[in-house]
């Protein structure tokens, strides 16, 4: 089985290099574009199902990709991006200025840190993992996950044994796409594309 993984694109937040994850933004002219430039990669790929976040972005990413094509799409909010509570919409300089103890603790323990009315890394993980679990049940050949980059990073950590120490360790642009296999029992990271634009 192929499980393609694809950020969605470009949001005015994602611009601005805000951390959200929870609020409810529409892709902006570029996200746009790198939706387009996507459909060039999926144009040849018979999907069985697509599976998204429930935020909007990540729909308009895949109306984008899918274009006309028949396929079953499943939201499912496991697949959202991090909760980050109140540091909702705000860059690090911002939080940094506005909850500097919080920020100290999220410094010197990142994994289990909860933002104010947020989530953990931690929780992240666990509910990525519990989705990975059933899909790699499925009887599918192709299946996409439009997400954030939170959970493609979490994804991977799940490959990699359910290291979550890796979490940092990989990078994950807007448009990107990657490819990962599930064969014979064994999950691994096939390719990473970067969708420039």
């Amino acid at each position: 089985m192929n499980i393609y993984l694809l950020r969605h694109g470009q949001t005015e937040e994602n611009r601005k290099s805000s951390y959200y994850g929870n609020l409810d933004i529409s892709l902006n002219s570029i996200g746009i574009s790198q939706g387009n430039s996507a459909k060039a990669f999926f144009n040849d790929i018979k999907l069985d199902k697509v599976y998204i976040s429930d935020k909007k972005r990540t729909r308009e990413m895949t109306k984008l990709v899918l274009g006309q094509a028949e396929v079953e799409i499943i939201q499912d909010s496991r697949i959202n991006e991090t909760n980050f509570g109140d540091f909702e919409g705000k860059t690090y300089q911002e939080i940094k200025r506005l909850y500097p103890e919080e920020c100290d603790c999220w410094q010197n323990n990142w994994m289990e840190f909860v933002p104010p009315r947020g989530e953990s890394y931690i929780k992240l993980c666990e509910r990525v993992k519990c989705f990975m679990e059933e899909i790699k049940k499925l009887e599918c050949d192709n299946i996409l996950l439009c997400t954030h980059s939170g959970v493609i990073r979490a994804i991977y950590c799940y490959v990699m044994n359910e290291n979550i120490d890796l979490f940092w360790k990989f990078g994950c642009k807007n448009g990107d796409i990657s490819i990962i296999k599930y064969e014979f029992g064994n999950l691994y990271i096939d390719s990473i594309i970067h969708n420039a634009q």
